[in-house]
């Protein structure tokens, strides 16, 4: 099948990921199509942002899934405007993460400007509760968000109350919305959120489903993040995979295309997701403790992990591990001393008293010598917890941190070593 691609400049990549001076953040393992739209068939299209919008037009009226972020939301509109001027009947949030749901202005204004009626934005029920939480805890959430995205401009304002574009519709489990006659289908599912929403179109056997898929391995166990839900996200594609989609539109990375390509992808991705799931809870009804399940560095088998859809590029196992484990095994590792530990200065100063502050800094420098990084670590953050100040010990964990960030594939982990290492170098200065 043919299809037309349309090029837009993209300098910029959404909120979080555009740096001080403007560049964009190259870390970013998403779409190499970005700032683009591609017209997938007659009366469909996807805009690549750093969250994908999905376009369905043709007969009047027009929706669109999901607004990327401020920054991109306004791209999409003018892309897609070279190619239809039909007016947007309803604007459909997947979920209410910000690179998803904040570029709302753009296609209000557009509307507007336009003499044309104001679209309806439909939602799940949670959305709204998501954005309330992001309002009390915009600090927080600026500052995690930083991390994650590797961002050095600053993200205030960002969830702020008054700046969250709240739905005028909500549903709770299922919906049937009509475009010009044509069954559009909103379906709740709980993946990487709560409030998830995957909208089918059964006329163009089309599934639209945000971050349901990542052109990664799925992203549940997100370090600072609430709760996720690793069965949840299994039992929401294999329902997808029972409509055999035609097209799977996802909310990061390509489009994908044909029944065979998308219930491998859907099916497959499940299957993953399941296997680590069901692999955790043998280990807790085996009565392992999280710290041993942790410690078992779980693998996907061969096959599963040779999947290019389910690289750990984003998510990794690792965090999927930890994210069924909080599910249903509380916070406790299994450790005593974990359950009320002492203040980590003074296990690092107890530390170095017995061993010698040079002897631990010397064999961190030879661990990480060897290229065992995590290990060097943990001898270098012992020293600096027993002593902010000492930078000598800045440096090592710094350089250790920076090794770490090098050789990371995950999206998520690589940005937060990253941004470490570079507070303590600026710590340094």
């Amino acid at each position: 099948m043919t299809y037309v691609i349309i090029r837009h400049n993209s300098s910029g990549m959404g909120d979080l990921t555009v740096a001080s001076d403007g560049t964009r953040n190259q870390a970013t393992p998403f779409d190499p199509m970005m700032g683009q739209l591609e017209v997938i068939e007659p009366g469909l299209a996807m805009f690549h942002g750093f969250a994908n919008v999905a376009f369905a037009y043709g007969r009047g009226e027009m929706l669109a899934v999901d607004t990327s972020s401020r920054a991109m939301g306004a791209m999409a509109v003018k892309a897609i405007r070279e190619i239809t001027d039909e007016p947007f009947a309803f604007l459909i949030y997947t979920h209410g993460h910000g690179d998803h749901a904040f570029g709302t202005d753009a296609f209000l204004e557009d509307a507007a400007s336009r003499g044309f009626r104001r679209p309806k934005i439909w939602a799940h029920e949670d959305v709204s509760g998501r954005f309330h939480r992001y309002a009390m805890t915009r600090g927080w959430q600026a500052q995690i968000n930083q991390l994650q995205f590797g961002a050095r401009a600053p993200v205030d304002g960002i969830f702020d109350e008054k700046s969250l574009r709240y739905a005028d519709l909500a549903y709770r489990d299922y919906q049937m919305l009509e475009l010009m006659g044509e069954a559009v289908e909103l379906h709740h599912a709980r993946g990487e959120t709560d409030d998830a929403t995957w909208v089918w179109m059964p006329t163009r056997r089309t599934a639209m489903i945000g971050d349901l898929i990542v052109s990664s391995l799925p992203n549940t166990g997100n370090p600072n993040k609430v709760q996720r839900f690793t069965l949840g996200w299994a039992e929401a594609l294999e329902a997808i995979a029972r409509k055999r989609p035609r097209y799977v539109l996802p909310g990061h990375g390509p489009a994908y295309r044909g029944e065979e390509a998308c219930q491998e992808l859907l099916i497959e991705t499940a299957h993953a997701l399941r296997f680590i799931h069901d692999e955790v809870v043998r280990r807790l009804n085996a009565g392992q403790w999280p710290v041993e399940i942790v410690e078992a560095n779980i693998e996907l088998p061969a096959d599963l992990a040779a999947k290019p859809f389910l690289a750990p590029i984003y998510g990794c196992v690792p965090f999927v591990v930890r994210d069924v484990i909080r599910c249903y095994a509380g916070w406790w590792s299994g450790e005593p001393s974990a359950m009320f530990p002492a203040p980590r200065r003074e296990r690092a100063a107890d530390i170095l008293a017995l061993c010698g502050r040079d002897a631990v800094l010397t064999r961190a420098r030879m661990l990480r010598d060897e290229g065992n990084l995590q290990r060097a670590l943990a001898l270098a953050e012992t020293a600096l917890n027993a002593d902010a100040c000492d930078r000598e010990a800045m440096e090592l964990n710094a350089d250790i941190l920076e090794k770490l960030a090098a050789r990371e594939r995950s999206f998520i982990a690589r940005n937060f070593f990253a941004g470490a290492a570079r507070s303590l170098r600026d710590r340094l200065k």
